[in-house]
């Protein structure tokens, strides 16, 4: 083979094995978390029990609207890895409307 062949055969088994990239919520909180889930047509609650964490992909494939009990909305997308501890999402709090981190 030549080594064109063998350089284009080894990018298409790269982007074979490339793992999808998952959106997911991890609840480091004891009691479990409701997420409300909006893709514009649809929408709907997930539950993630404590000490868990719930991959959304199959329910947010083009991104969504995340809200819980953090006090405001997350437009999530493909890939992003949230974390729930402590009553906040990803360490972020609510001031006076603005989101701080």
């Amino acid at each position: 083979m030549s080594f064109i062949k063998v350089s284009l055969l080894a990018v298409a088994a790269a982007l074979i094995a490339a793992p999808a990239s998952a959106l997911t919520i991890e609840n480091q909180d004891k009691a479990e978390l409701k997420v409300g889930i909006d893709e514009g047509e649809k929408e709907h609650v997930e539950t993630i029990a404590g000490g868990k964490t719930g991959d959304l992909s199959a329910k947010c494939k083009d991104g969504c609207g995340l809200t819980g009990p953090w006090g405001f909305s997350w437009m999530a997308k493909p890939g992003d890895k949230l974390v729930f501890n402590d009553g906040k999402l990803n360490g972020a709090t609510v001031v006076e409307g603005t989101v701080t981190q």
